[in-house]
């Protein structure tokens, strides 16, 4: 069967804007593939340049919208593409052709300098991406690729999320999908409560995502548990980990409930003088060093990780198709010993006993999967890379 990506990336810029290969370069670094630590999990999208014309015409080459089932374009709107009448007409083209999929391929155009804003009166009522209010190209806050990648970090995320089957599509190019909230999980006994209310002021400043911020985002008269439960479910979790985090009820139930529905959960290390006793359960997740107010780095490596479950997910699912394999779960991260506990949800309820278990590349090293056959050695769990073997196998 003909292997369809769930979702790919197209970058368009004019030949002659200089800084287009370096903009297109450090986006596909993001989301795709670092080529300079290609052993490193990557979000692993395919993304495609489009900027030299081809040679039996004035325009970049056509995109094939049926290669993948989502497709998102992203023209760098420079003053040398305003002034190109062809490329123009290109991006237009491709407009019209998003309008006409239902929502399954969108245009988010950048915004390079102001005269962007005139580029075509068919984009007219785009809100553009909007770069034109950066100087440098500088990866820190105040840069124009900082800005873009959690731009789209961040649109991504929305497409993926609100995806639904073909059938259902009836949504327009303007059907936005709601925008990604993060559920900010801290300990009111130490200081960290400052940083994390920071944090949360920092993301509704300066950013489209929504918070969730325990008691000030909780209806009075509503149930403080069932409601913070709920909002875990339909977020991501930030837990900034503190000297007294761990030693929290609210804060431990927090991370266990985002681990029991495959919330994406990103760890901030707040700790400054120690722990008593580190909650094991915050294990298996990216974390990063709470330094400087690098918020725009935490909410970065948060989008990235909500991006990557989903989008792995679908992609192993459409793996697993490719192969002629049946698994009895797909993990969107690697497994650990929780694990169990999920699996054996599952196969209480369907009344089905598990045993091929898909997880995604890289795998794990051999101590780790020791550990996790001690413990049940009924799961055989797989990354897609060893998919070919397995299906082999079968046919013998």
């Amino acid at each position: 069967m003909d292997f369809k990506s769930p979702l790919a990336l197209y970058i368009i810029w004019h030949p002659k804007y200089g800084d287009g290969h370096e903009i297109s370069q450090y986006l596909y670094s993001q989301f795709c593939r670092d080529y300079k630590k290609p052993l490193l999990r990557t979000l692993g999208i395919p993304v495609y340049f489009r900027w030299e014309k081809t040679f039996d015409s004035n325009n970049p080459a056509l995109i094939n919208f049926e290669e993948a089932e989502y497709n998102v374009i992203i023209p760098l709107i420079s003053d040398e593409l305003v002034n190109d009448e062809f490329y123009v007409k290109y991006i237009e083209d491709l407009y019209k052709q998003c309008i006409k999929s239902n929502g399954k391929s969108k245009i988010f155009p950048v915004a390079i300098n102001k005269s962007a804003y005139t580029f075509s009166r068919v984009l007219s009522d785009i809100n553009f991406i909007r770069a034109d209010k950066y100087d440098s190209l500088m990866c820190g806050n105040n840069g124009i690729l900082s800005y873009l990648r959690v731009s789209i970090l961040h649109e991504l995320c929305r497409l993926l999320l609100n995806m639904k089957p073909a059938i259902d599509e009836k949504d327009s190019l303007y059907s936005v999908p709601p925008p990604i909230k993060l559920f900010i999980s801290h300990s009111k006994h130490d200081d960290s409560k400052n940083e994390a209310l920071k944090f949360r002021d920092f993301i509704n400043s300066q950013t489209q995502l929504k918070t969730f911020f325990d008691a000030n985002d909780i209806a009075y008269g509503s149930n403080f548990g069932n409601e913070i439960k709920r909002a875990v479910k339909e977020s991501a979790l930030v837990a900034f980990q503190s000297d007294s985090y761990s030693e929290r009820e609210w804060c431990r139930i927090e991370v266990l409930t985002a681990k029991s529905v495959g919330c994406s959960v990103v760890i901030v290390n707040a700790v400054q003088n120690g722990e008593k006793r580190t909650f094991p359960y915050m294990g298996n997740y990216p974390s990063i060093r709470l330094n400087n107010n690098n918020f725009m780095d935490i909410i970065c490596l948060t989008l990235e990780q909500v991006l990557y479950n989903n989008y792995t997910s679908k992609l192993l699912d459409k793996t697993t198709d490719m192969y002629g394999v049946t698994a009895d779960s797909i993990l969107s991260s690697s497994p650990e010993l929780y694990s169990f506990v999920q699996l054996k949800e599952k196969e209480t309820k369907n009344g089905k006993e598990f045993h091929l278990i898909i997880y995604p590349d890289p795998p794990l090293g051999s101590e780790e999967v020791d550990l996790l056959n001690k413990m049940n050695d009924e799961y055989h769990f797989v990354t897609p890379i060893v998919l070919p073997s397995l299906t082999i196998t079968d046919e013998g």
